[in-house]
């Protein structure tokens, strides 16, 4: 599978090469017209312009591709047309340009491309986090493992409600066979039960086999240093004691499922070069990312509004605008003042470097850059942005969004919904009795019931839902593209299933419901307006007897 996908790499990587080889002829006879001009008219700024801009684009398309000798010409070229470091009028300066303007007729074409590929594709093959050469889950399914028959019955009925697909299994051989599905599978197994089949050879094998594939969880009636180590060396990711709670049994399945599909990193590029973009956009798209392209700066913000990019890649110098100039605008934009921004330039000054960063930028690349190293950054720079934003927009109990995000969404997915012409419907949970819980039962056990109840939204609803927690024990959902009626079906079948949850404490076990309130647009087109009625509606349910889906 690594050959197949390095050879496609490669062949890629060609076209673009001859892609670019093909159009340099016109370019280069573009920038030696450029040239002469220029040194006819030094004064003239727009022609100086953009006679740099037409050394930096080949400059920078010559160090992607491997034409080294090209891209220090051109970058000489580039620097000598800067008038802030260099006077055209000087015999000089016009002496040094005539000689490499000349040089562009006889600079070797030669690429070392061939060792650019090698790099890349190493990288590449080395790199699996994200990329498609991982062995990839099309879904997951979840496998009990118990001597206690019931026990499994009622675990596999408690996660069904979950949204889960799980079963009872009773021997490993089973467990193997689900791994021929193409799914993830995720094994709770009673760890005596696993002593007694003597199985930890085949387990081993089994997560050495399929790392990416493959996971185990321990449960045990007794909890201690013996159980815990003996689990650790038979491969467990985890240990829970039996009964197993629920709610923190999807926690870590969550956590294993989310690392089995990471989700993709979204990029915009903002480069006007056709070469560059379709280079680095190709070597992104790789490394499992998702790219946005923007060739023009006065497209970036209707693209960031969008498509949500989790960082921007742009180069120093645009025909519109400069990068910093580029850079200041979207700092100026509250909702992106914590989106990195990624210079990668042909700009070799280290102080430009600095004046690049001090106005809004969080890193800069000297092209040729090694794909990994490039990768590599986005990735750090892309996921610290993200855990930076996961705790300033998410509640800390739940991992929801918290009320102010929250209010904050409804209003941009009205605006999104008025815009495609699509209906949305916002509904308002709260959970019955919910007081008596604490009291009876403790807070943490509590909390346990609000995370379970969280966990449950996340998994049943779809990624184009909309979750929060809007305080207390109360939560809110966008269901964008939904009508008032199939949000009352989505939300009864929810509601049915949470009912059925079973919740543990150390004084006994206990059952929740929930209430439901439900407003709807474009009947109503205001997002305080919204809010308001689902919340009238969600008194009413409770006013009527709990544990029902009222609309208003």
């Amino acid at each position: 599978m690594v050959n197949n996908r390095a050879e496609h790499l490669k062949k890629r990587m060609q076209i673009l090469t001859e892609s670019f080889v093909a159009n340099l002829p016109s370019r280069l006879e573009e920038l030696q017209t450029l040239i002469v001009a220029s040194l006819s008219s030094p004064d003239d700024h727009d022609t100086l312009f953009s006679a740099r801009m037409s050394a930096h684009k080949i400059a920078g398309g010559a160090g992607t591709f491997g034409f080294d000798d090209l891209g220090n010409v051109c970058r000489s070229i580039e620097n000598l047309l800067d008038p802030t470091e260099t006077d055209l009028n000087s015999t000089e300066s016009k002496a040094a340009l005539m000689r490499y303007s000349e040089e562009l007729a006889t600079v070797p074409l030669g690429s070392d491309n061939e060792l650019a590929e090698v790099e890349v594709l190493e990288s590449f093959s080395e790199d699996a986090e994200g990329s498609p050469e991982v062995e990839a889950a099309t879904h997951e399914h979840i496998l009990v493992l118990d001597r206690t028959v019931t026990d499994s019955e009622n675990l596999v009925q408690q996660l069904k409600h979950f949204g889960l697909q799980a079963t009872c299994v009773t021997t490993i051989q089973e467990v193997e066979s689900y791994l021929s599905n193409d799914c993830l599978v995720i094994l709770c197994a009673d760890l005596d039960t696993i002593r007694e089949l003597d199985t930890t050879r085949a387990l081993r094998t089994l997560v050495d086999a399929h790392e990416h594939r493959f996971s185990w969880i321990a449960m045990a009636e007794a909890d201690g240093f013996e159980q815990r180590i003996d689990a650790v060396r038979r491969g467990a990711v985890e240990f829970f004691i039996q009964p197993v709670d629920v709610s923190e049994l999807m926690d870590k399945i969550r956590s294993v499922v989310s690392l089995a599909h990471p989700e993709p990193i979204h990029v915009l590029i903002v480069d006007d070069d056709i070469d560059q973009v379709s280079a680095t956009a190709y070597t992104l798209q790789q490394a499992g990312m998702i790219t946005s392209v923007a060739s023009n700066p006065a497209q970036v913000f209707s693209i960031m509004i969008e498509a949500k990019p989790e960082l921007v890649i742009m180069d120093m110098y645009m025909p519109e605008c400069t990068g910093i100039e580029l850079a200041r605008l979207i700092r100026q934009q509250k909702s992106f003042v914590g989106i990195p921004i990624i210079f990668l330039s042909v700009e070799s000054d280290t102080a430009r470097h600095i004046d690049a960063m001090s106005e809004g930028g969080d890193d800069f690349l000297v092209k040729p850059v090694r794909a990994e190293y490039l990768v590599g950054k986005i990735r750090m720079r892309a996921n610290r942005a993200r855990e930076m934003r996961f705790f300033m927009e998410h509640d800390s109990l739940t991992g929801l969004l918290n009320h102010s995000h929250l209010k904050q969404r409804l209003s941009e997915e009205i605006h999104r919904a008025s815009r495609i012409g699509t209906n949305l419907t916002f509904a308002m949970i709260d959970l019955d009795h919910f007081k008596s819980v604490n009291d009876t039962y403790g807070h943490l056990t509590g909390d346990r019931v609000l995370k379970s109840l969280s966990r449950m939204l996340q998994d049943r609803l779809r990624k184009t839902d909309t979750i929060g927690r809007y305080g207390g024990e109360e939560f809110g959902v966008i269901l964008f593209h939904a009508t008032i009626a199939d949000a009352r079906e989505i939300m009864n079948d929810l509601r049915e299933s949470f009912a059925q949850v079973t919740h543990h404490a150390t004084n006994g076990q206990f059952r929740v419901t929930f209430s439901c309130g439900l407003a709807a647009y474009p009947e109503l087109a205001d997002a305080k307006l919204l809010g308001d009625t689902a919340d009238k509606a969600l008194y009413r349910a409770k006013e009527s007897g709990r544990n029902r889906v009222v609309a208003g």
